[in-house]
């Protein structure tokens, strides 16, 4: 559910460049001398001092479950329910052991660093829990990091790498490539994608390349260069206190062997003989290794696929080494079809309990496997009868993410690339997915009775948000919020706190807005696959396609759709080049041009007066005053670019935002008060509930003011003062130029980001 991530980014770097800029403040610490190599990285770790500070608001995230891709899960082998998982655009997280819910562990990141929210692998120290290791980048074309923190992930240091990670890159569910030494936790070691394999002997602060490592990788899938694709330890090659020996890392290349050994802690490598089952029939393109764990009775296991993916994966295995005698032995579960395999994990408790699973077994429905004697018989969460019909052998419980029932197609998961067995309850198994985190109850009686399968994700929030409206409170039953988003499409939140039953539907929107004066009246214009326009009278509970498009549209897809403050009139700026802004009095039954607006022209409505209309370019700025039939200019600005917005409860203020300040154009008069006092920058303007009745909605900005730095902002007197409500701990990298205060809760705010979903802060 990933295929429009990039897109999403570009969409939002244009419009945010600088939103949440920079980290907290940073003072240096001394960096110890590696003794891996001569490639040292000197004078590089920093240390961000991100400390939670109480601005009066509590922030958290309006409730969806998930919704991202979740390439693993990692659980500690030493302490009972300390667990993280990594998400390819929305940071990391830490599960909650006390509320079961997942608690996001990098929001210190400021859009400056929003490359860091893309996070390539995890480590976990198995001799000190409290130690935790991040390399995070979201495109191999930035520099990555890696983050090392000493308390569960509270605070960070980080060392700045010189090349890049590809968090959000294909091959993103291979792993991990980051690896703590079970037997002396000071070495780490980091399979990069290109630029070989990398150590670091001091706790992460600094790193080395492994000058002896003899491999690159080479191989490329999609334009994107896959390299070291895991790191493994065998713990039973050391002893507590010192450096363990045999280390083993897969190497994803173009031709030769793919697996690399060292038995003297990583001095010298050998390449291990390709199994004869990575070959496909003929001599055709090899397997390629994704993961690898190594057991406690002396195996390495690994999964191979003729594309590591997520996309793609046309062929694969699962593959047994054993370390003793240097064989290899094919355990790949029997199941009659060609698929990838990704995702596997090994019970460091049980060393003969092994899960794996497959990788894009679309139309059939990708499956999990879990064998008990190392390989030699599995079981599954579905099986072929003899007719080779599928039969189900699981239960699932989507009750805290019913939307997951994906258009009635309910299913066990896709792009499952990462499982994980809890080490302190074999039952359990976690895995994620292209939209969520599934986990079991009852595992270890595969054999005997249905598998209970239930949604593991609460406290993930990670989606990439377009756009939101929080509606004006016509009555008891006006809903919190209207939103729109990539992958899962969007939703209404009739209630912030609680995940929706259902998604909008089939088509991802470039814009939605509801009738100021009717909640009930909700319009969406739609672009991929059917570039229309859909509204809905009953609450976004339905919706219906217009009847026809305005002359020219064609279904050319986008655009942005404004409804007028009764919600009986469409004003449809079409996203297509020349093809101009349009009106409908009938829900696209019929379209009327609007003569004398530029094509291209930005629109919005009055959002008391149903009547009037506003458009603007080029600095010039129009009214209709008669639902868009007719126009005329209203004023000219000195800036050619600017957004504006008009104040939800007062008819004719339309605020003008021009980035370096905001201006209040009365359009009954033309004229145009500033109240950019104080203001430094603004990226983005909402409105929400007045603390007392009667007053000046409060207005909420990104942006920044006086020396407070860029963050979240609310004035209480029309702009005059500005209070900035988050603090340097939540800044939740990557944030878009949209936010919205709530017309009905004094004192909450919603903000937009690409990969942390719908931010909410509330007032205490």
């Amino acid at each position: 559910m990933r295929g429009k991530k990039v897109t999403a980014f570009v969409c939002a770097a244009v419009f945010c460049m600088g939103i949440m800029a920079g980290c907290a403040d940073k003072s240096k610490e001394n960096s110890a001398d590696s003794k891996a190599g001569e490639n040292v990285m000197a004078d590089k770790t920093e240390f961000y001092n991100a400390q939670p500070v109480d601005t009066g608001w509590e922030w958290s995230n309006v409730e969806i479950v998930g919704g991202g891709f979740v390439p693993n899960i990692i659980y500690n082998p030493t302490e009972e329910g300390l667990v993280y998982c990594r998400t390819d655009i929305g940071g990391a997280y830490k599960l909650n052991k006390e509320n079961n819910r997942w608690e996001c562990i990098t929001d210190f990141i400021g859009g400056d660093d929003w490359n860091y929210m893309g996070i390539e692998s995890i480590a976990t120290d198995p001799v000190e829990p409290n130690r935790v290791y991040l390399a995070a980048g979201t495109y191999s074309n930035s520099p990555g990091a890696i983050f090392y923190s000493e308390d569960y992930g509270e605070n960070w240091g980080i060392f700045e790498l010189p090349f890049g990670c590809g968090g959000n890159e294909v091959g993103r569910g291979a792993g991990e490539r980051l690896q703590v030494d079970p037997n002396d936790n000071s070495i780490l070691y980091f399979g990069s994608r290109a630029d070989g394999l990398w150590k670091s002997e001091d706790y992460g602060r600094t790193w080395a390349q492994v000058e002896s490592f003899p491999t690159k990788g080479g191989y490329s899938e999609d334009g994107y260069s896959q390299g070291l694709t895991f790191v493994a330890f065998d713990k039973s090659s050391g002893e507590a206190g010192k450096a363990t020996q045999t280390i083993f890392v897969g190497a994803a290349a173009t031709n030769g062997n793919y697996i690399y050994r060292s038995d003297d802690g990583g001095q010298t490598w050998t390449d291990i003989e390709n199994p004869d089952a990575i070959t496909a029939e003929g001599d055709k393109q090899k397997l390629k290794p994704c993961q690898g764990e190594v057991s406690a009775d002396g195996y390495l296991y690994t999964s191979w696929s003729m594309k590591i993916g997520p996309n793609g994966a046309m062929d694969g295995a699962i593959q047994k080494y054993n370390i003793a005698t240097g064989e290899w032995k094919e355990i790949t579960p029997e199941t009659g079809l060609t698929c990838g395999y990704n995702g596997i994990s090994v019970n460091p408790n049980d060393p003969n309990m092994i899960v794996c699973t497959t990788l894009d077994l679309w139309a059939i429905v990708d499956n999990v496997f879990v064998s008990f004697d190392g390989g030699e018989s599995w079981g599954s969460i579905w099986y072929r009868d003899e007719d080779k019909n599928r039969v189900d052998n699981y239960v699932m419980d989507i009750s805290s993410a019913e939307w997951l029932d994906w258009q009635d197609q309910l299913k066990p998961g896709w792009w499952m690339t990462g499982v994980a067995i809890n080490p302190f309850n074999a039952d359990e198994i976690m895995y994620g997915t292209g939209a969520t985190i599934y986990g079991t109850t009852n595992l270890t009686k595969v054999d005997s009775e249905p598998v209970n399968i239930e949604v593991r994700a609460m406290g993930i929030e990670e989606t990439a948000i377009f756009d939101f409206v929080s509606p004006m409170p016509n009555d008891e039953n006006a809903p919190d919020l209207y939103s729109i988003m990539g992958d899962i499409y969007g939703f209404k939140h009739q209630d912030a706190n609680i995940a929706p039953k259902e998604h909008f539907g089939d088509f991802k929107s470039t814009d939605i807005d509801c009738a100021a004066l009717d909640y009930n009246i909700v319009v969406r214009a739609t672009d991929e696959g059917s570039g229309t326009i859909y509204y809905s009278t009953d609450a976004a509970d339905t919706w219906e396609e217009v009847e026809t498009l305005p002359e020219g549209v064609k279904k050319a897809g986008g655009g942005s759709v404004k409804l007028s403050a009764d919600g009986k009139t469409i004003l449809y700026a079409a996203g297509v080049a020349g093809a101009g802004v349009f009106i409908s009095d009938d829900f696209g039954a019929s379209w009327t041009m609007c003569e004398g607006v530029p094509s291209a022209a930005q629109i919005e409505t009055d959002k008391v007066n149903p009547d009037k209309f506003y458009a603007a370019f080029d600095g010039d700025v129009f009214i209709s005053r008669d639902k868009g039939r007719s126009w005329e200019k209203l004023t000219t600005l000195l800036v050619s670019s600017f957004y504006m917005q008009a104040c939800p409860d007062v008819e004719g203020d339309l605020w003008i935002n021009i980035g370096s300040g905001l201006f209040l154009l009365d359009t009954e008069t033309g004229e145009l008060g500033n109240m950019s006092q104080g203001l430094q920058d603004c990226k983005a303007i909402g409105f929400g509930k007045a603390e007392k009745d009667g007053d000046y909605m409060t207005i909420y900005m990104l942006g920044q003011a006086d020396e407070k730095g860029f963050g979240v902002y609310m004035s209480q007197d029309k702009g005059a003062t500005w209070k900035r409500i988050n603090d340097d701990a939540h800044k939740w990298g990557n944030v878009n130029s949209v936010i919205s205060g709530d017309p009905k809760h004094f004192g909450r705010v919603y903000i937009s980001t690409n990969g942390r979903g719908i931010i909410r802060g509330d007032v205490r």
